[in-house]
């Protein structure tokens, strides 16, 4: 394969023809590698994460109480992590307390103080090696939803493996080819895909069509290469689920294209997920304007012990997250819904155009050319009657 003709490459150096660099970008706006499976490994309990307590300057709460998500008994929380196939120790991670860490300012404007890794694989999970290892750090909530929802899958339907993208810097702050992921809340993560037999596969980042469908373009010239994928909807709704049972992290937004999010919706009712738990995906799923068709944006809420610390949330804040916060005598702290000129500009310099990812892309074959058009239907709207993140 050549250098730079690849559409996984593009992808990962976030020019797959611009759409990811605008997407990157568009939904930080507020308001408005083949990996083996893991081998089959013996479980054992991992400890109880700590639960957090409300930070220095809140409001008086009891001790260690935390916001929750869901009250849901078969929650990811009670999951068994094991250490991970590479030796690291998946406990260490999952035994930090959340004040190990704090999340300062908003997704587009803030930091990161105590930040931590995302290991480089774990129990049914492994960060992309594509992407760059200093973009790879969160808060201890991030980090811990990621590893634990990812467990669960590899629990209840074993076989295959998450690819986790970008999270953040270390210290937070601007992130090259993004328009947030600076306050340590945000991760890309890939979904899981299967080939044309149902065959689970490595996520490279393969836009999914509204069948459900999608090519693996290696070399964009050559079309002997190509490689037909489909949306692995039950384990990429069983993450998803698990991510919104987790007590301990309030998910803020899932940004996702509208056909991705309406099949993880049929998902759930096939498997007759709890109400609750559907109720909750439909509220913080939705597309922005470049659509997330090749993998979903996670964002969390702030911790109470980081808005005692300036951390501020982008809206929207829902009905349920106002009143949690309510209950411990807060009230939610948002970031400016729109950024300076500055900004704007700076964000600019960071990320890559779509003329200008185009133009690196260079000589495309046929089957790429037809299926970047069929791609600008959903591009444009999310299905009708629903709008644009916001």
């Amino acid at each position: 394969m050549r250098a730079g003709r690849s559409l996984t490459a593009l992808h990962d150096t976030r020019n797959w023809f611009g759409v990811m660099a605008a997407g990157c970008v568009a939904c930080s706006a507020t308001p408005g590698p083949t990996v083996p499976a893991h081998e089959a490994r013996a479980r054992e309990p991992a400890p109880a994460v700590a639960s957090s307590p409300i930070g220095a300057g809140s409001a008086p709460a009891a001790p260690g109480q935390t916001l929750t998500a869901l009250p849901l008994a078969a929650a990811a929380h009670d999951t068994p992590v094991p250490d991970a196939a590479d030796g690291s120790s998946m406990r260490e991670v999952l035994a930090l307390a959340g004040t190990a860490s704090t999340s300062i300012g908003g997704p587009a404007s803030g930091q990161l103080r105590g930040g931590i890794a995302l290991p480089d694989r774990g129990p049914g999970f492994y960060h992309n090696p594509k992407r760059p290892d200093q973009a790879r750090f969160g808060t201890v909530e991030l980090v811990q939803s990621i590893v634990r929802a990812a467990a669960v899958v590899d629990q209840d339907l074993p076989g295959s493996g998450l690819t986790v993208n970008d999270l953040g810097l270390l210290n937070g702050g601007p992130i090259p080819q993004h328009g947030s992921h600076q306050a340590g809340r945000d991760a890309d993560i890939l979904f899981y895909v299967l080939d044309e037999h149902g065959a689970p596969l490595p996520s490279v980042g393969v836009p999914i069509d509204p069948k459900g469908k999608g090519w693996d373009f290696k070399d964009l010239s050559v079309p002997d290469d190509d490689q037909r994928v489909q949306l692995d909807a039950p384990r990429t709704w069983r993450f998803v689920a698990a991510l919104l049972e987790v007590a301990d992290a309030a998910v803020q937004r899932i940004f996702i294209v509208e056909h991705v999010r309406n099949m993880l919706l049929n998902e759930a009712q096939r498997v007759h997920a709890a109400k609750q738990l559907i109720q909750r995906f439909d509220d913080v799923t939705c597309q922005p304007e470049a659509p997330h068709d090749d993998h979903l944006h996670l964002r969390l809420f702030c911790t109470p012990e980081d808005m005692a610390e300036g951390c501020l949330d982008s809206a929207p804040i829902y009905p349920w997250r106002a009143q949690a916060l309510e209950v411990l005598g807060l009230k939610p702290l948002l970031a400016p819904a729109k950024r300076s000129q500055e900004e704007r500009e700076a964000v600019a310099k960071r990320t890559t155009s779509p003329a200008e990812a185009r133009k690196k892309a260079g000589h495309m074959h046929a089957r790429v050319i037809e299926f970047l058009k069929e791609r600008k239907a959903w591009l444009k709207r999310p299905s009708p009657g629903r709008p644009y993140c916001k």
